[in-house]
């Protein structure tokens, strides 16, 4: 037996007007019935899609509310069940996600992001978007208004924001030196302005392990002397550091002091005979 759900969908009031826009109606019914088949593709043993979504009512009352009913994809197949197991996870799903639970089973990354969709026109040219699964007795109805839309949009989006993973590990960071100074126990710190990132790292010292930049002159350092400190890099997540405990330091040439193209160049390198056969006869010779 075909069980409906019903869509709702209702626009901001604009001079008394509750009529949603063509894009935003549309987008919020192809977002959820893509919620749907999202959830069939996952929780399918064998990988195949055997329901079709179709709009079999549509009411002309104010607000607009669309019946969406589950077909077969073979005729004369039964997808009751299949229907059942799909409405009630996405349903269930997406009530979880928006209460701020760990995340669903069936919610990739993608479905999580339309339901981010579903709640975001609610927050800008939607009243509210409900939806009725009162024929599926394991499936809650989703209700969206505005007075909870934005609280729910940003505990949404959390799912696809990477966690932080505080760690520490052995390693080296390079930059230029922005700033000196002693913190509160009285140890020589350096501000770091990292080469790849430009992330600003604190480098305590401990001992010695600035030695190598104590002969320096202060206009030197403070004009960006670039270094490598080696030591115990605390980070904040995957890829932010927080700070550096210094064991060593390499300090690297000023730029001035490099050799040129000229100094590195020798046109008589291989004495008149071509590239090619000067890499074959080093290879022949060992």
């Amino acid at each position: 037996m075909l069980k409906p759900i019903r869509i709702t969908v209702k626009g901001s009031d604009v001079g008394g007007e509750d009529a949603p826009t063509v894009e935003d109606l549309m987008a919020q019914i192809l977002d959820f019935v893509g919620i749907l088949k999202g959830v069939e593709d996952a929780l399918a043993e064998d990988g195949k899609r055997e329901i079709v979504w179709r709009i079999t009512d549509v009411t002309r009352n104010s607000p607009l509310s669309f019946e969406i009913t589950p077909f077969p994809k073979t005729y004369g197949m039964n997808v009751d069940r299949r229907a059942a197991q799909v409405v009630a996870s996405a349903a269930q799903g997406i009530q979880a996600l928006t209460a701020g639970e760990s995340r669903p089973a069936f919610f990739s990354d993608t479905l999580v992001e339309k339901v981010e969709h579903l709640h975001e026109r609610v927050t800008n040219g939607l009243a509210t978007t409900t939806v009725d699964f009162s024929d599926y007795p394991e499936a809650p109805a989703v209700e969206i208004s505005k007075p909870n839309a934005a609280r729910q949009v940003s505990v949404i989006k959390a799912y696809r924001a990477p966690r932080a993973v505080p760690h520490k590990e052995l390693g080296s960071v390079e930059g230029t030196i922005s700033r000196v100074e002693l913190d509160a126990r009285e140890r020589p710190v350096i501000w770091l302005k990292t080469r790849l990132d430009g992330q600003s790292v604190k480098c305590v010292a401990n001992d010695d392990a600035l030695d190598r930049i104590g002969h320096y002159e202060v206009g030197e350092v403070l004009k960006g002397l670039r270094i490598m400190v080696f030591g115990l890099i605390t980070y904040k997540d995957l890829e932010e550091i927080a700070s550096v405990d210094v064991e060593g330091v390499h300090v690297f040439a000023d730029d001035s002091e490099l050799p040129d193209l000229d100094k590195i160049v020798d046109p008589g390198f291989t004495k008149g005979v071509e590239s090619s056969a000067f890499l074959e006869a080093l290879r022949q010779n060992g």
